[in-house]
């Protein structure tokens, strides 16, 4: 991002961060690209953060025209197991550091002021409830900016590929299937640039309208992007086209309305020489699961390779299908379990290598409890406990022979 504002010419670049200099390898490379000072200060900091700009002010002898704030802090843990110390942690580089040049630039009405922000300021996120609190807070000072006649703009981004606090993210595949696009630099910046041209005071920058997920918010239409039609066919003259809808309309014809027999067509390769169990083991691994699923997201039916996220679940409903699997399997899969294998497929295989089955039934297990249900809940725990039991003993007597 430096780089990128370094090939407007004139431009003068201050560049705030906690890391010494000598530390901050990209500074060399900046500097050639034109006037570039480095403060170390804490932007949480209103009194380094405003030595910094005057001492810069000074120096080159022109005010401040523009603020772009970056810094953020990721924390992701269950909502529940944050404690004052950790939200502080998570909050203080976006929210205090925000408010602190706020503070900075309020009697300053043409100093533009833009934050990055994220999307799970506006979806939420499962395990990110700090981030996703701390990105709010931005996008809701921009509207408050603008309330006092200010300039402001919070731009909420999916995800830089392998960039900031994305770098070395394992699960982009689930990102995407969420409806979150991955930027590379080349594209973000030009949504950059792009958005700087658009007088609003929050937009969202990579989230995919076509994924159930986000389009499940889109309230109002949008605009339409034009398509392009050709028609392609080969040199005896056969229309592509037309054999694509013959395909397509055979597909359609075809009997879909047995959730057993679309569960069989998907196929099943086994399990791999390293997982216990069976061909058969995982077939009912796979059946109870995509009932569970079902029930969960009000599906008539479910694939092996459906993606949770593309079926319409969210970080909510990732909770209770959480809950729904652990009673039904007698499993103790956290949320975490759950996002990195989001097809019954994958979550039937990782539950086999733990050694789980099926031990109640799975419409009973899907509904949430209730205080009518003690019994039945007192009895599934207790059935949970002999299957655990039930497991353990086998790979003990596993262990024995080898």
């Amino acid at each position: 991002m430096a780089a990128h504002l370094l090939r407007t010419p004139g431009t003068r670049l201050l560049v705030l961060g906690r890391t010494p200099e000598d530390a901050a390898h990209a500074l060399p490379g900046l500097r050639e690209r034109g006037e570039v000072r480095y403060a170390r200060a804490d932007v949480t900091d209103e009194h380094q953060v405003r030595a910094a700009v005057e001492a810069a002010a000074g120096a080159w002898g022109v005010p401040l025209t523009s603020v772009l704030h970056l810094a953020g802090t990721l924390v992701e843990r269950p909502v529940g197991d944050l404690d004052t110390t950790t939200w502080r942690r998570a909050l203080e580089a976006k929210v205090r550091g925000a408010w602190t040049l706020h503070r900075l630039t309020a009697d300053h009405p043409h100093v533009s002021f833009v934050t990055f922000s994220s999307v799970n300021g506006f979806f939420g996120g499962a395990m990110n409830a700090a981030y996703a609190a701390a990105n709010a807070y931005l996008d809701a000072l921009a509207e408050y900016r603008r309330s006092l006649g200010l300039p402001a703009q919070s731009l909420a981004w999916s995800m830089w590929r392998d960039r900031g606090l994305s770098r070395g993210y394992g699960l982009t595949s689930l990102t995407e299937a969420r409806g979150y696009r991955l930027l590379d630099a080349p594209a973000a910046l030009r949504s950059f640039d792009f958005a700087r041209t658009l007088d609003e005071p929050h937009l969202l920058i990579g989230a995919d309208r076509t994924a159930p997920w986000v389009g499940s918010h889109v309230v109002a239409p949008v605009r339409r992007t034009r398509r392009l039609a050709a028609r392609v066919g080969l040199e005896d003259g056969t229309d592509l086209g037309a054999l694509y809808r013959a395909a397509a309309a055979g597909a359609r014809a075809a009997d879909l309305s047995d959730d057993a027999w679309t569960l069989r067509s998907a196929g099943s390769t086994g399990v791999r020489p390293d997982q216990p169990g069976t061909q058969e083991d995982l077939r009912r691994l796979e059946g109870r699961l995509a009932q569970v699923w079902r029930e969960v997201l009000n599906r008539d039916r479910v694939g092996l390779d459906d993606n949770f996220f593309d079926l319409g679940g969210n970080s909510l409903l990732l909770v209770t299908a959480q809950s729904a699997v652990n009673r039904a399997f007698g499993s103790e899969l956290s949320v975490v379990d759950l996002f990195a294998h989001p097809t019954v497929r994958d979550l039937a295989r990782h539950l086999a290598a733990t050694g789980a089955g099926p031990v109640a039934d799975v419409e009973a297990a899907s509904r949430p409890e209730s205080g009518d249900d003690l019994d039945r809940a007192r009895e599934q725990a207790r059935r949970q406990r002999a299957a655990r039991a039930r497991r353990s003993a086998r790979q003990g007597k596993d262990r024995g022979h080898v």
